[in-house]
């Protein structure tokens, strides 16, 4: 059984491995005959358009196998279509994050959100951006934005007491933990954030009276 698994585990590879590079072959191909090759007429285009399509689709597959570095070259070059550009654009951001590249990732992000003001994943993964970069300002501000424009979703309450505790700020964390507890008893991150917020020891009346003996 075992080997059978390993088997089909290689198999299951070497598909991969073959779409892959087939997929390579297809836009070495479109290129050679895109810029050797006598233009068929009224189909340059069309010709044009699916280059930068297979540039999409290599970089999604080096995105896909984690290797950024080359999915930044491929979405650079879809780039150069204006109908896929911001498609383009966004992605090549995410290769930013992967790569810990936060100057260049701020940037697309905050360029992004100025063209989508409302769009409330580029917020927060520009957040998580400011957070990272030890840019504390502007993460609690953009959170606090979130939180107030979305109070029915626990999700960047969650998060902005995460960034409130790396940044050492225990007591604004403590307030908001509150209304975590308060406004979304039912989160599941409230038992693994209790730890950071013990409660106080509680003095009880033999520890008291004990303590008034000893004095005297």
């Amino acid at each position: 059984m075992k080997l059978k698994r390993l088997y089909s585990d290689k198999i299951r590879k070497a598909v991969v491995v073959a779409v892959f590079f087939a997929a390579i072959q297809l836009c070495l191909s479109s290129c050679y005959s895109s810029k050797f090759a006598l233009p068929i007429p009224e189909q340059g285009n069309a010709v044009q358009k699916n280059l930068y399509v297979e540039y999409m689709n290599i970089a999604d597959t080096y995105f896909n196998l984690e290797k950024y570095d080359k999915a930044e070259t491929y979405y650079t070059a879809a780039m150069d279509n204006k109908d896929i550009y911001w498609t383009a654009y966004y992605k090549l951001a995410k290769c930013y994050v992967y790569e810990s590249k936060w100057g260049e990732a701020q940037s697309s992000y905050e360029k992004l959100l100025k063209r989508d003001p409302k769009n409330n994943s580029l917020k927060e993964a520009l957040a998580y951006i400011y957070a990272m970069t030890g840019n504390t300002e502007k993460a609690c501000s953009m959170y606090e934005q979130l939180i107030n424009e979305n109070p029915e979703s626990s999700q960047y309450l969650e998060n902005y007491i995460c960034v409130l505790l790396g940044a050492e700020k225990k007591e604004e964390a403590k307030e908001y933990y509150d209304k975590l507890c308060n406004e979304f008893p039912a989160s599941k991150r409230l038992e693994e954030m209790k730890v950071q917020f013990p409660e106080p020891e509680e003095t009880t009346e033999a520890q008291t009276e004990g303590e008034g003996e000893s004095e005297e």
